[in-house]
């Protein structure tokens, strides 16, 4: 009986030990899978975070393009005029690349390129080109033709491949031939300005494209409510404006009226003929602000970047935005005029928009400008004067201020996004090797 007893006891006793042993090798398991758990939901944030990176790292190099300048050249018409034309290729990238010259419009056949096809090296920031304009001895009615001088970025490798099917970036520059009247005409567009007092500006741009001298031309501008109501007339002074010539006629309005939405109804009166605009504006509302202009690393004769601050005060997005810089010669005529990208610009937020000026030609001296920055059917302008010296630009008239860049060393914020996302893929890849360094050393 004892010896049964006894022989009874030891059973239980191993069965415990047994079930203690299974008991720890489960809490193992357990322990193991939880880590292996933890293991795999870092690889997935580690790799989610990686493609995050690598399309910001994409998205960075599609943003650029290639860029031209000018933006437009305008030409006032005369029988049989053969002219050469200037203009440049920016390789903003800085890459090689094969471009393809061609013409569109109505004036494609008087236009001709001196070569249809050019290679750019990444060392060459800009390379220079010219088309000839041959006009006819003369147009059937007067007006405005133009044609679009097309530059299509392609392929390097373009002749390896032969024909070639897909999208490639494609820059645009504008040829604009006006045909005078033979009496008089008077053609203009307006700009509303607003500044910080809630003062408004009404900026006639007029322009006579007719043979014949006007003696007055004025403005009488009507302002009226979404609901119609007119709320106030605003009547300038005569000027004179000769053929082909180009003038401004400002009108000031201090509005007693709330904030919101206003139609300004313009008649530009010369004698006796009247031209009329409509534009929508704002009162009380300052949705885009240009706060800072500036040109660095210049010297005269080659590319200048035109940098420009915008903040957006609005709380929506603004898409399709973009900066318009004029530059007007000692006899007030067009010598410069150029455009940024488009952009779209987020809401509450500061952006630098990018605008390139080929300044070969160009002479030292002090030149009157204008700096329109365009968003839907509105436009924020600034009238600017340039200082251009041999090495620097300097621009006042945006805050009140002289703003100088000369030539400075400047780091590239696309450089500055790479090596931080590769810092991030460094520092992740440790983390992997030390946790699996450590599961290691468990088993």
């Amino acid at each position: 009986m004892l010896a049964d007893k006894m022989d009874k006891m030891k059973k239980r006793i191993n069965n415990m030990n047994r079930d203690c042993k299974l008991k720890n090798m489960g809490d193992n398991c357990v322990n193991n899978n939880s880590m292996g758990i933890a293991v795999n939901s870092n690889l997935k944030i580690i790799l989610l975070l990686f493609c995050f990176l690598a399309i910001i790292v994409l998205q960075i190099h599609q943003t650029s393009a290639i860029g031209i300048t000018p933006g437009r050249t305008t030409v006032n018409f005369e029988p049989d005029l053969a002219q050469e034309v200037q203009f440049s290729i920016v390789n903003t990238e800085h890459k090689d690349m094969n471009v393809v010259f061609y013409v569109q419009g109505e004036l494609n056949g008087s236009v001709g390129f001196v070569q249809l096809s050019a290679k750019l090296s990444a060392s060459e920031e800009s390379k220079s080109f010219s088309y000839s304009v041959n006009l006819p001895h003369k147009f059937d009615k007067p007006g405005l033709y133009s044609a679009d001088i097309v530059a299509l970025e392609m392929p390097e490798d373009l002749e390896k491949q032969g024909t070639y099917v897909g999208a490639r970036v494609a820059v645009v520059s504008q040829l604009h031939v006006y045909v005078p009247y033979p009496n008089k005409y008077l053609d203009g567009e307006l700009s509303v300005i607003s500044d910080d007092s809630g003062k408004i500006m009404f900026l006639s741009s007029v322009y006579n494209r007719g043979k014949l001298d006007i003696v007055n031309a004025k403005t009488v501008i009507d302002i009226y409510t979404p609901l119609n109501e007119k709320v106030a007339t605003i009547e300038s002074d005569s000027i004179p404006v000769k053929s082909l010539e180009r003038k401004e006629i400002v009108s000031e309005w201090q509005p007693g009226v709330n904030s919101g939405r206003y139609l300004a109804s313009v008649s530009i009166i010369y004698d006796n003929e009247i031209f009329s605009i409509t534009k929508e504006f704002s009162v009380g509302e300052a949705l885009l602000e240009i706060q800072d202009l500036y040109v660095k690393d210049f010297s005269l004769g080659e590319i200048a970047k035109f940098n420009a601050l915008v903040e957006n005060k609005w709380g929506n997005s603004i898409p399709d935005s973009f900066l318009n810089i004029l530059v007007f010669n000692n006899e007030g005529e067009i010598m410069a005029d150029f455009k940024s990208p488009n952009y779209d610009l987020k809401p509450l937020s500061k952006t630098e928009m990018v605008a390139f000026w080929d300044t070969g030609g160009v002479f030292q001296g002090n030149y009157e400008g204008k700096v329109l920055l365009k968003y839907g059917e509105k436009s924020v302008e600034r009238n600017i004067n340039l200082k251009i010296s041999e090495s620097n630009i300097e621009i006042s008239g945006i805050t009140g201020k002289v703003l100088v860049r000369g030539k400075s060393s400047s780091v590239n914020i696309n450089n500055l996004l790479v090596i931080a996302i590769v810092v991030l893929i460094l520092f992740n890849a440790v983390w992997f090797l030390v946790v699996r360094r450590y599961m290691k050393k468990k088993k």
